[in-house]
């Protein structure tokens, strides 16, 4: 992770600006938001907020069957992130790209109904962890198709090759951090109403687990000459 900061602040700039433009493109077009999360969803969140509860879709399945369905899934769209580096690094931005304005829109689509206070705390329970393993493994699919790219003093196949297993292991060192997303999401999440203080701890240790494991302890073992 020390040696990949540079494609991990592209792909936080992606997702930061993506995010906006979905964020900006709701708030002026109401037809957007369906465009993008689709009219069943959409029309299942209003009815759910009527019924008092806007993140109810979080406490209709069974825990356990939530939690392999949304692992499998996080996991799954993690490794696509990757895998679609192979076309230039082009491909990983765009699905990145994509699923940034998916962000952007659903929170102004809350704010738009008068439910941002009460859905951001409540989804970011397990979304600062999934959020940010997926701005990584976008990372991952950078790190992957700058090697075709940018092929340096070796042959485009042996950067390649390199690359892709440079991105494929840090893809694979998220997938704990997807099974504790998904645990959370399927576990805790449903809890919606739970006391404002837990939700702000919960949060709060995931964002300092993200940013110390993948950011500060690589800088920390650099410095010691462990890496």
């Amino acid at each position: 992770m020390f040696s990949v900061q540079k494609q991990l602040l592209y792909a936080f700039i992606i997702f930061v600006v993506a995010g906006i433009m979905g964020a900006v493109s709701t708030a002026y077009d109401d037809t957007f938001v369906r465009l993008i999360l689709g009219d069943g969803y959409v029309n299942m969140t209003l009815e759910n907020i009527k019924s008092g509860n806007p993140t109810q879709v979080y406490s209709e399945s069974g825990e356990l069957e939530m939690f392999f369905l949304i692992t499998r899934n996080n996991i799954l769209v993690s490794f696509m992130i990757f895998i679609y580096g192979v076309f230039a690094s082009v491909g990983t931005g765009l699905y990145l790209f994509y699923n940034a304005i998916m962000v952007g829109t659903f929170m102004v689509f809350f704010y738009t109904e008068n439910q941002l206070a009460q859905g951001l705390p409540v989804i970011m329970l397990h979304g600062t962890i999934e959020l940010t393993s997926i701005v990584i493994a976008a990372a991952a699919g950078f790190v992957m198709g700058n090697s075709i790219l940018f092929p340096g003093t070796y042959s485009r196949l042996a950067s390649f090759k390199m690359g892709a297993i440079k991105g494929l292991k840090i893809v694979l060192g998220l997938v704990p951090f997807f099974i504790l997303a998904g645990f959370i999401e399927s576990f805790i999440t449903r809890y919606a109403f739970m006391h404002w203080s837990l939700k702000v701890l919960i949060i709060g240790l995931s964002a300092v687990l993200m940013i110390y494991y993948f950011i500060i302890y690589p800088i920390q073992l650099k410095r010691n000459g462990r890496i």
